[in-house]
């Protein structure tokens, strides 16, 4: 007690002697961006041959998570969960479809909290799966704004401009699964929404209130449309097609159709692969969108430096979950294999060190304290993360011993060295499992539940796995 009174004293003499009031000091703001579908592959994480130098940059600028795990590897729920800091469960947050008005309508948003605290809130693109869940409480103007209204669309989410792919979709409610169109960063809803924003941080520039701009860019998810410029920065020759089998030794149920995929034009019926011809037709648009994306964040982030906003406000991006690309004979997500559960997260705070890289296990429920605690604000009960603020300011500090992503009967437990997947079914009964040695088989190619010298391990984080599922909120 002693040595806070000194502290205490310390603070207020310098604000006294330096002329500042504590009441003037402002509350940073906070640039939240969320980029859809977007994987572990990204020049700021290795990726050598990604284009993505305005993500790398902010990378650069503050501090990346290396190994930053979603709840659940689909969009409704992981953002449901994010969202809410509260983790996803048998009967809470479990498919695309999720509403957090329906599965959690007390809980409050990060958005909310920000609000109830001072600050205007506004969204652009999407936040929410749903783009107006929660809105009416999460947004000052009780509505997200989306370029997907604009009257000029003909084809929906799938924002198709090629004459040709609007008339299929017109005709039969489906098209292609990419699109190269040769025109402005605009024409398609990332390019609009990433003006919108530039035009209301231009907005809040004049204000004294503090902000929360959250802006949610749609690609790289499917269809991997983008302009041409994007999809010219690659040659779709010099992508390695990954190995199109499941793991030696998986179980059937790790397996599954990627119907999502499947919905379109272009795309072999089930169970039809996908020929290796589309898969690097795929993989190549994939990457063009990604690229695409880290220009209107680019955008953005340059708009923030001009404004000179910068310097007071919070920055952090991410993905929603990972993405498959053929690995383990899998397209899209769905699944809890390391490639659809682990995306990018960075963040870049005023007064915290840059070039920073925490390696340790981090989950997304993470993210609102997170975000409150830099901001100085309370953070809910219903929260069940941890604030990462010890760690932006060292990046060598430990963080979680394990994180436990999940997808419909699935149940995982990630540490540092395995991964445990378990399938339940009606009751507490494991019906099938797998296990991954991460530091010596980090594809996971190989499953080791069924090997004897493994036994222990599988029996350890079986009870850690168990005990989670039961404690968990």
């Amino acid at each position: 007690m002693h040595y806070k009174k000194i502290l205490l004293t310390l603070l207020l003499s310098i604000f006294i002697n330096s002329g500042v009031n504590a009441s003037n000091i402002k509350q940073p703001n906070v640039l939240f961006i969320m980029v859809d579908d977007l994987r572990v592959e990204l020049g700021a994480y290795g990726g050598e041959h990604v284009q993505s130098p305005n993500i790398d940059k902010l990378a650069e600028q503050g501090t990346r998570f290396a190994n930053a795990y979603v709840s659940v590897p689909v969009c409704g729920a992981s953002r449901a969960s994010l969202l809410t800091g509260m983790r996803a469960t048998r009967s809470r947050f479990k498919n695309f479809s999720t509403l957090v008005d329906n599965d959690a309508p007390e809980a409050t948003t990060i958005f909310e909290q920000f609000k109830n605290n001072g600050y205007a809130t506004v969204a652009y693109g999407k936040i929410f799966h749903h783009k107006q869940d929660t809105a009416k409480k999460s947004w000052s103007a009780g509505k997200v704004s989306t370029a997907e209204k604009d009257k000029s669309q003909r084809t929906g989410w799938r924002d198709y401009h090629l004459p040709k792919n609007i008339a299929e979709f017109q005709a039969t409610k489906r098209g292609p699964s990419t699109e190269m169109f040769d025109g402005p960063d605009e024409t398609y809803f990332d390019g609009k929404n990433a003006n919108r924003a530039i035009k209301a941080m231009n907005e809040f520039a004049e204000s004294e209130k503090p902000f929360f701009l959250a802006v949610g860019f749609v690609k790289p998810h499917l269809p991997f449309n983008a302009p041409k410029k994007y999809w010219d920065l690659y040659d779709a020759n010099q992508f390695t097609l990954p190995q199109n089998t499941l793991p030696l030794g998986a179980p059937q149920r790790a397996y599954h159709n990627f119907g999502e995929l499947r919905a379109y034009s272009d795309i072999p019926e089930r169970p039809q692969p996908v020929g290796d011809e589309q898969a690097r037709r795929l993989v190549h648009g994939y990457h063009a969108a990604v690229s695409y994306a880290d220009a209107q964040v680019g955008k953005v982030l340059a708009e923030l430096d001009h404004l000179g906003l910068s310097e007071n406000t919070i920055v952090i991006l991410m993905g929603d979950h990972g993405y498959s690309l053929g690995e383990h004979g899998l397209w899209c997500k769905h699944s809890t294999f390391d490639v659809a559960t682990k995306t990018p997260l960075i963040i870049r705070a005023p007064n915290m060190p840059s070039k920073q890289t925490v390696e340790g296990l981090v989950e997304f429920i993470d993210v609102f304290p997170t975000l409150t605690d830099l901001a100085g604000i309370d953070t809910p009960a219903q929260a069940a993360g941890m604030s990462l603020v010890k760690h932006l300011k060292d990046d060598s500090l430990p963080a979680r011993s394990a994180v436990f992503p999940r997808y419909h009967g699935a149940e995982a437990i990630h540490t540092d060295q395995f991964t445990l997947t378990q399938w339940f079914g009606g009751g507490k009964k494991v019906k099938a499992q797998m296990l991954y040695d991460n530091k010596n088989d980090p594809d996971e190619t190989r499953n080791l539940a069924n090997e004897a010298e493994y036994q222990s391990v599988l029996r350890d984080l079986s009870t850690q796995l168990a005990t989670h599922m039961r404690t968990r909120k």
